[in-house]
Protein backbone atom coordinates (compact mmCIF):
# COMPACT_ATOMS: atom_id res chain seq x y z
CA UNK A 1 0.00 0.00 0.00
CA UNK A 2 2.77 2.19 1.60
CA UNK A 3 1.25 6.15 1.64
CA UNK A 4 2.46 8.83 0.02
CA UNK A 5 3.11 11.78 2.66
CA UNK A 6 4.40 14.81 -0.13
CA UNK A 7 1.91 17.24 2.01
CA UNK A 8 2.57 16.56 5.33
CA UNK A 9 5.93 16.03 5.61
CA UNK A 10 6.12 19.87 3.64
CA UNK A 11 3.53 21.81 5.93
CA UNK A 12 5.66 20.38 9.03
CA UNK A 13 8.80 21.62 7.66
CA UNK A 14 7.91 24.61 7.23
CA UNK A 15 6.10 25.18 10.56
CA UNK A 16 9.04 22.91 12.50
CA UNK A 17 10.49 25.68 14.06
CA UNK A 18 7.63 27.31 15.82
CA UNK A 19 6.50 23.56 17.30
CA UNK A 20 7.78 22.59 20.43
CA UNK A 21 9.02 18.64 20.26
CA UNK A 22 7.45 17.29 23.53
CA UNK A 23 7.25 14.11 21.77
CA UNK A 24 8.50 12.92 18.36
CA UNK A 25 5.89 13.33 15.90
CA UNK A 26 4.53 11.11 13.01
CA UNK A 27 5.02 11.95 9.54
CA UNK A 28 1.24 11.95 8.68
CA UNK A 29 -0.35 15.50 9.33
CA UNK A 30 -3.95 14.61 10.39
CA UNK A 31 -6.75 16.68 8.50
CA UNK A 32 -10.06 14.55 9.83
CA UNK A 33 -11.71 11.60 11.16
CA UNK A 34 -14.94 9.44 10.99
CA UNK A 35 -15.53 6.67 13.42
CA UNK A 36 -12.25 4.09 13.80
CA UNK A 37 -10.72 5.95 11.36
CA UNK A 38 -8.77 9.20 10.06
CA UNK A 39 -7.20 10.88 7.06
CA UNK A 40 -4.12 12.64 6.82
CA UNK A 41 -3.64 16.25 3.97
CA UNK A 42 -2.20 13.84 1.51
CA UNK A 43 -5.89 11.95 1.42
CA UNK A 44 -4.65 8.69 3.28
CA UNK A 45 -6.87 6.66 5.37
CA UNK A 46 -5.78 4.88 8.71
CA UNK A 47 -7.01 2.70 11.27
CA UNK A 48 -6.92 4.17 14.52
CA UNK A 49 -5.82 1.55 17.06
CA UNK A 50 -5.27 4.34 19.42
CA UNK A 51 -8.80 5.67 19.89
CA UNK A 52 -7.05 9.21 19.48
CA UNK A 53 -5.13 8.82 22.59
CA UNK A 54 -7.41 6.58 24.31
CA UNK A 55 -10.44 8.85 24.54
CA UNK A 56 -12.75 8.75 22.03
CA UNK A 57 -14.63 5.67 23.00
CA UNK A 58 -17.26 5.81 20.51
CA UNK A 59 -14.73 7.57 17.78
CA UNK A 60 -14.07 10.18 15.74
CA UNK A 61 -16.26 12.97 14.69
CA UNK A 62 -19.12 11.67 16.72
CA UNK A 63 -22.40 13.14 15.39
CA UNK A 64 -24.12 12.58 19.00
CA UNK A 65 -21.23 14.44 20.80
CA UNK A 66 -21.41 17.36 18.22
CA UNK A 67 -24.81 17.51 19.00
CA UNK A 68 -24.59 18.10 22.84
CA UNK A 69 -21.55 20.48 22.60
CA UNK A 70 -23.88 22.25 20.17
CA UNK A 71 -26.90 22.19 22.41
CA UNK A 72 -24.56 23.35 25.90
CA UNK A 73 -22.69 26.04 24.27
CA UNK A 74 -26.10 27.84 23.57
CA UNK A 75 -26.59 27.33 27.17
CA UNK A 76 -24.22 27.84 29.37
CA UNK A 77 -20.52 26.15 29.65
CA UNK A 78 -18.45 27.34 32.42
CA UNK A 79 -19.33 29.06 35.79
CA UNK A 80 -17.81 29.89 39.12
CA UNK A 81 -16.60 27.16 41.21
CA UNK A 82 -19.28 27.93 44.18
CA UNK A 83 -22.39 27.10 41.45
CA UNK A 84 -23.93 24.47 39.97
CA UNK A 85 -25.96 23.68 37.39
CA UNK A 86 -28.44 20.95 36.36
CA UNK A 87 -25.80 19.23 34.06
CA UNK A 88 -23.62 19.00 36.90
CA UNK A 89 -25.96 17.45 39.60
CA UNK A 90 -26.93 14.81 36.61
CA UNK A 91 -23.64 13.63 36.06
CA UNK A 92 -23.03 13.07 39.87
CA UNK A 93 -26.40 10.86 39.70
CA UNK A 94 -25.10 9.40 36.72
CA UNK A 95 -22.04 8.33 38.02
CA UNK A 96 -23.10 7.40 41.20
CA UNK A 97 -25.48 4.53 39.36
CA UNK A 98 -22.83 3.15 37.32
CA UNK A 99 -20.00 2.90 40.37
CA UNK A 100 -22.66 1.59 43.07
CA UNK A 101 -22.05 0.42 46.12
CA UNK A 102 -20.63 3.40 48.30
CA UNK A 103 -18.75 5.40 45.70
CA UNK A 104 -21.56 8.28 45.60
CA UNK A 105 -19.87 11.57 45.69
CA UNK A 106 -18.01 12.99 42.66
CA UNK A 107 -15.95 16.11 41.65
CA UNK A 108 -15.19 16.23 37.84
CA UNK A 109 -12.01 18.35 36.80
CA UNK A 110 -9.75 18.46 33.58
CA UNK A 111 -7.39 15.89 33.44
CA UNK A 112 -6.20 12.63 34.47
CA UNK A 113 -3.06 14.20 36.71
CA UNK A 114 -5.34 16.37 37.76
CA UNK A 115 -7.44 13.91 39.62
CA UNK A 116 -4.79 11.83 40.84
CA UNK A 117 -3.69 15.28 42.42
CA UNK A 118 -6.76 15.75 43.89
CA UNK A 119 -7.18 12.34 45.21
CA UNK A 120 -3.69 11.92 46.62
CA UNK A 121 -4.40 15.44 48.31
CA UNK A 122 -7.39 14.99 49.97
CA UNK A 123 -6.07 11.32 51.24
CA UNK A 124 -3.20 12.75 52.93
CA UNK A 125 -5.85 15.86 54.27
CA UNK A 126 -7.81 12.87 56.16
CA UNK A 127 -5.20 10.55 57.32
CA UNK A 128 -2.55 13.88 58.33
CA UNK A 129 -0.18 11.30 56.65
CA UNK A 130 2.39 12.10 53.84
CA UNK A 131 3.04 8.45 52.59
CA UNK A 132 1.93 6.98 49.07
CA UNK A 133 2.16 3.15 47.87
CA UNK A 134 1.95 3.00 44.08
CA UNK A 135 3.02 -0.20 41.16
CA UNK A 136 6.65 0.78 40.40
CA UNK A 137 5.68 0.27 36.74
CA UNK A 138 2.07 2.10 37.34
CA UNK A 139 1.47 5.52 35.60
CA UNK A 140 -0.82 8.41 37.03
CA UNK A 141 0.11 11.26 35.05
CA UNK A 142 3.28 13.94 34.95
CA UNK A 143 2.18 17.23 36.87
CA UNK A 144 4.77 17.06 40.29
CA UNK A 145 2.18 15.46 42.94
CA UNK A 146 1.12 12.31 40.19
CA UNK A 147 4.54 11.84 38.90
CA UNK A 148 6.03 11.04 42.73
CA UNK A 149 3.80 7.77 41.66
CA UNK A 150 4.39 7.68 38.36
CA UNK A 151 7.42 4.14 37.45
CA UNK A 152 8.30 4.54 41.14
CA UNK A 153 8.68 8.46 40.74
CA UNK A 154 11.75 7.78 38.98
CA UNK A 155 11.19 10.71 36.72
CA UNK A 156 10.11 12.88 39.20
CA UNK A 157 12.20 16.18 40.58
CA UNK A 158 12.78 16.74 43.29
CA UNK A 159 11.95 12.64 44.34
CA UNK A 160 9.89 11.90 46.83
CA UNK A 161 11.25 10.39 50.14
CA UNK A 162 8.17 9.37 51.57
CA UNK A 163 6.48 7.10 48.49
CA UNK A 164 7.20 3.78 48.15
CA UNK A 165 6.31 1.06 44.76
CA UNK A 166 4.40 -1.73 44.99
CA UNK A 167 5.31 -4.68 42.52
CA UNK A 168 2.27 -5.90 40.96
CA UNK A 169 2.93 -9.29 40.52
CA UNK A 170 3.20 -10.43 44.16
CA UNK A 171 1.76 -12.75 46.11
CA UNK A 172 -0.62 -12.08 48.51
CA UNK A 173 2.16 -13.41 51.17
CA UNK A 174 4.73 -11.06 49.75
CA UNK A 175 2.22 -8.39 49.67
CA UNK A 176 1.49 -8.61 53.65
CA UNK A 177 5.27 -8.90 54.24
CA UNK A 178 5.69 -5.79 52.20
CA UNK A 179 3.43 -3.87 54.10
CA UNK A 180 4.65 -4.79 57.10
CA UNK A 181 8.12 -3.76 56.18
CA UNK A 182 6.83 -0.12 54.76
CA UNK A 183 5.12 0.16 57.46
CA UNK A 184 7.54 0.28 60.23
CA UNK A 185 10.02 2.14 58.06
CA UNK A 186 7.59 4.51 57.56
CA UNK A 187 6.37 5.24 61.13
CA UNK A 188 3.21 4.31 60.45
CA UNK A 189 3.05 7.47 57.43
CA UNK A 190 1.32 5.51 54.76
CA UNK A 191 -2.08 7.87 53.62
CA UNK A 192 -3.07 6.22 50.62
CA UNK A 193 -2.57 3.79 47.97
CA UNK A 194 -2.52 4.37 44.13
CA UNK A 195 -2.56 1.50 41.66
CA UNK A 196 -4.23 1.13 38.42
CA UNK A 197 -6.01 -2.38 37.55
CA UNK A 198 -4.73 -2.51 34.65
CA UNK A 199 -1.13 -1.30 34.03
CA UNK A 200 -1.72 0.21 30.83
CA UNK A 201 1.86 2.22 30.00
CA UNK A 202 3.34 0.29 31.99
CA UNK A 203 3.09 -2.83 29.48
CA UNK A 204 -0.56 -3.77 29.64
CA UNK A 205 0.20 -5.58 32.71
CA UNK A 206 -2.59 -7.65 34.61
CA UNK A 207 -1.67 -8.65 38.18
CA UNK A 208 -4.25 -11.38 39.67
CA UNK A 209 -7.63 -10.77 40.96
CA UNK A 210 -6.64 -12.17 44.35
CA UNK A 211 -3.93 -9.54 44.23
CA UNK A 212 -6.50 -6.99 44.73
CA UNK A 213 -8.75 -8.43 47.40
CA UNK A 214 -5.46 -8.90 49.50
CA UNK A 215 -4.97 -5.59 48.49
CA UNK A 216 -8.25 -4.13 49.69
CA UNK A 217 -7.65 -6.11 53.18
CA UNK A 218 -4.22 -4.58 54.13
CA UNK A 219 -5.77 -1.27 53.23
CA UNK A 220 -8.32 -1.73 55.82
CA UNK A 221 -6.01 -3.47 58.30
CA UNK A 222 -3.53 -0.21 58.73
CA UNK A 223 -6.01 2.59 58.14
CA UNK A 224 -4.43 3.36 54.54
CA UNK A 225 -7.13 4.81 51.32
CA UNK A 226 -7.10 2.79 48.56
CA UNK A 227 -7.39 4.73 45.53
CA UNK A 228 -7.81 3.15 41.78
CA UNK A 229 -6.84 5.13 38.89
CA UNK A 230 -9.25 4.52 36.25
CA UNK A 231 -8.20 6.68 33.82
CA UNK A 232 -7.66 4.37 30.89
CA UNK A 233 -9.47 1.16 32.00
CA UNK A 234 -12.71 2.96 33.58
CA UNK A 235 -16.06 3.91 31.31
CA UNK A 236 -16.31 0.46 29.97
CA UNK A 237 -12.86 0.12 28.90
CA UNK A 238 -12.63 -3.69 30.04
CA UNK A 239 -16.39 -4.75 29.50
CA UNK A 240 -17.52 -3.62 32.79
CA UNK A 241 -18.00 0.44 33.64
CA UNK A 242 -15.08 0.06 35.55
CA UNK A 243 -12.20 -2.69 36.08
CA UNK A 244 -12.45 -2.61 40.06
CA UNK A 245 -16.07 -4.10 39.53
CA UNK A 246 -14.41 -7.51 38.08
CA UNK A 247 -12.84 -7.94 41.49
CA UNK A 248 -15.98 -7.53 43.77
CA UNK A 249 -14.35 -4.78 45.85
CA UNK A 250 -14.49 -0.98 45.90
CA UNK A 251 -11.92 1.74 46.13
CA UNK A 252 -11.95 4.40 48.87
CA UNK A 253 -11.90 6.81 45.71
CA UNK A 254 -11.77 6.57 42.01
CA UNK A 255 -10.06 8.55 39.19
CA UNK A 256 -11.09 8.64 36.11
CA UNK A 257 -10.28 10.27 32.35
CA UNK A 258 -9.86 10.07 28.91
CA UNK A 259 -12.68 7.97 27.78
CA UNK A 260 -15.94 9.98 29.46
CA UNK A 261 -14.74 12.56 27.37
CA UNK A 262 -14.28 11.67 24.30
CA UNK A 263 -11.52 13.70 23.62
CA UNK A 264 -12.19 16.84 25.81
CA UNK A 265 -10.63 17.56 28.63
CA UNK A 266 -12.44 15.64 31.67
CA UNK A 267 -12.07 13.83 34.57
CA UNK A 268 -13.33 12.91 37.76
CA UNK A 269 -12.76 11.89 41.26
CA UNK A 270 -15.62 10.06 42.90
CA UNK A 271 -15.27 9.23 46.51
CA UNK A 272 -17.34 6.91 49.17
CA UNK A 273 -19.37 8.27 51.28
CA UNK A 274 -18.05 8.00 54.51
CA UNK A 275 -14.90 9.86 52.96
CA UNK A 276 -16.53 12.88 51.29
CA UNK A 277 -18.31 13.43 54.64
CA UNK A 278 -14.72 14.30 56.74
CA UNK A 279 -13.66 16.53 54.06
CA UNK A 280 -16.54 18.41 51.71
CA UNK A 281 -16.46 22.11 52.66
CA UNK A 282 -12.47 21.84 53.57
CA UNK A 283 -10.87 23.48 50.52
CA UNK A 284 -7.94 20.99 49.46
CA UNK A 285 -8.56 20.70 45.54
CA UNK A 286 -10.10 22.97 43.74
CA UNK A 287 -10.07 24.11 40.15
CA UNK A 288 -11.10 26.80 37.73
CA UNK A 289 -12.34 24.22 35.61
CA UNK A 290 -14.33 22.06 38.48
CA UNK A 291 -17.83 20.71 37.45
CA UNK A 292 -18.14 22.67 34.60
CA UNK A 293 -21.51 21.58 32.87
CA UNK A 294 -20.21 21.15 29.51
CA UNK A 295 -18.00 18.79 30.52
CA UNK A 296 -20.64 16.86 32.82
CA UNK A 297 -23.28 16.91 29.77
CA UNK A 298 -20.30 15.24 28.09
CA UNK A 299 -20.11 12.57 30.61
CA UNK A 300 -23.63 11.71 30.91
CA UNK A 301 -24.04 11.44 27.11
CA UNK A 302 -21.33 8.92 27.35
CA UNK A 303 -23.31 7.09 30.13
CA UNK A 304 -26.71 7.20 28.44
CA UNK A 305 -24.54 6.06 24.89
CA UNK A 306 -22.83 3.10 26.27
CA UNK A 307 -26.02 1.51 28.32
CA UNK A 308 -28.44 2.61 25.17
CA UNK A 309 -26.35 0.88 22.84
CA UNK A 310 -25.55 -1.92 24.50
CA UNK A 311 -21.78 -1.28 23.88
CA UNK A 312 -20.66 -3.14 27.28
CA UNK A 313 -21.54 -6.03 25.30
CA UNK A 314 -19.86 -5.25 22.01
CA UNK A 315 -17.03 -4.60 23.84
CA UNK A 316 -16.97 -7.94 24.93
CA UNK A 317 -17.85 -9.57 21.62
CA UNK A 318 -15.47 -7.67 19.85
CA UNK A 319 -12.98 -7.90 22.10
CA UNK A 320 -12.80 -11.53 22.17
CA UNK A 321 -12.75 -11.74 18.52
CA UNK A 322 -9.35 -9.12 18.65
CA UNK A 323 -7.89 -11.29 21.47
CA UNK A 324 -8.63 -14.57 19.35
CA UNK A 325 -6.91 -13.03 16.02
CA UNK A 326 -3.94 -11.42 17.74
CA UNK A 327 -3.46 -15.30 19.45
CA UNK A 328 -3.41 -16.33 15.83
CA UNK A 329 -0.94 -13.68 14.68
CA UNK A 330 1.54 -14.48 17.68
CA UNK A 331 1.38 -18.29 15.91
CA UNK A 332 2.07 -17.01 12.78
CA UNK A 333 4.73 -14.16 13.16
CA UNK A 334 7.61 -15.30 14.84
CA UNK A 335 8.86 -12.16 16.93
CA UNK A 336 5.14 -10.78 17.65
CA UNK A 337 4.16 -13.04 21.65
CA UNK A 338 2.98 -12.57 25.10
CA UNK A 339 -0.53 -11.51 23.47
CA UNK A 340 -2.72 -10.38 26.68
CA UNK A 341 -5.53 -7.69 27.76
CA UNK A 342 -8.89 -7.79 28.14
CA UNK A 343 -12.01 -5.79 26.92
CA UNK A 344 -11.02 -2.80 24.35
CA UNK A 345 -7.63 -3.08 25.58
CA UNK A 346 -4.44 -5.51 24.58
CA UNK A 347 -0.79 -5.70 24.06
CA UNK A 348 1.83 -7.81 22.46
CA UNK A 349 5.55 -7.98 22.79
CA UNK A 350 7.60 -7.38 19.79
CA UNK A 351 11.68 -6.86 20.01
CA UNK A 352 12.73 -3.39 20.68
CA UNK A 353 14.99 -3.23 18.03
CA UNK A 354 13.07 -3.87 15.26
CA UNK A 355 9.46 -1.38 16.97
CA UNK A 356 10.97 1.51 15.33
CA UNK A 357 9.91 -0.19 11.72
CA UNK A 358 7.54 -2.11 12.51
CA UNK A 359 5.38 0.98 14.04
CA UNK A 360 6.40 3.28 10.63
CA UNK A 361 5.45 0.00 8.31
CA UNK A 362 2.06 -0.22 9.85
CA UNK A 363 1.47 3.22 9.38
CA UNK A 364 2.52 2.99 5.80
CA UNK A 365 -0.13 0.33 5.42
CA UNK A 366 -3.25 2.29 7.39
CA UNK A 367 -2.54 1.21 10.29
CA UNK A 368 -1.56 3.65 13.64
CA UNK A 369 -0.68 1.82 16.43
CA UNK A 370 1.41 2.81 19.75
CA UNK A 371 4.73 0.94 21.64
CA UNK A 372 5.12 1.54 25.29
CA UNK A 373 8.06 0.20 27.03
CA UNK A 374 10.63 1.82 25.26
CA UNK A 375 8.74 -0.06 21.92
CA UNK A 376 8.78 -3.46 23.35
CA UNK A 377 5.11 -3.39 23.90
CA UNK A 378 1.91 -2.73 20.86
CA UNK A 379 -0.96 -1.30 22.90
CA UNK A 380 -4.28 -1.42 21.27
CA UNK A 381 -7.07 0.76 22.81
CA UNK A 382 -9.79 0.68 19.84
CA UNK A 383 -12.84 2.55 19.92
CA UNK A 384 -15.97 0.61 21.22
CA UNK A 385 -17.97 0.49 18.16
CA UNK A 386 -15.21 -1.47 16.32
CA UNK A 387 -16.37 -3.84 13.88
CA UNK A 388 -15.13 -7.26 12.69
CA UNK A 389 -14.11 -5.78 9.32
CA UNK A 390 -11.94 -3.03 11.25
CA UNK A 391 -10.46 -6.05 13.35
CA UNK A 392 -9.80 -8.15 10.21
CA UNK A 393 -8.38 -5.18 8.10
CA UNK A 394 -5.93 -4.70 11.44
CA UNK A 395 -4.57 -8.30 11.51
CA UNK A 396 -4.32 -8.82 7.61
CA UNK A 397 -2.05 -5.45 7.56
CA UNK A 398 0.33 -7.11 10.93
CA UNK A 399 0.59 -9.76 8.72
CA UNK A 400 1.70 -8.08 5.59
CA UNK A 401 3.68 -6.05 7.75
CA UNK A 402 5.49 -8.58 9.69
CA UNK A 403 6.68 -10.65 6.55
CA UNK A 404 8.48 -7.09 5.58
CA UNK A 405 10.12 -6.98 8.73
CA UNK A 406 10.58 -10.51 8.63
CA UNK A 407 12.53 -10.24 5.57
CA UNK A 408 15.01 -7.34 6.57
CA UNK A 409 15.59 -9.87 9.31
CA UNK A 410 16.47 -6.74 11.46
CA UNK A 411 16.26 -8.86 15.34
Amino acid sequence: MHYNLKKSINMYEDAKKYVFEATKFSNAILERGNGCYVWDIDGNKYLDLNSGQFCLSFGHNDEGLQDVISKQLKKIYHTNTATLTPQVLKACKDMAEITGGSLNKTIFLSTGSEANECAIRYARFITQKTGVLSFSQGYHGLTLGSQQSTMGGAWARPQSTTNYSIDCFSTTKELEQFFEKVIKESNDNIAAVIVEPILAVGGILIPKKQFFIKLRELCDKYAILLIFDECQTGFGRTGKWFCYQHFGIEPDILTCAKAMGLGLAVSSVTFKTEIAQKIEGKIVHFSSHQNDPLSCAITSYVINRIKNDNLLKNIKTMGSYLYSQLLNLSKEVEFISGVRGTGMLYGFDIPQEISKDFLSELQKNGVLLQAIRQGRTCRLSPCYNIRKEDIDFLTNQIRETSKIISCNKKY
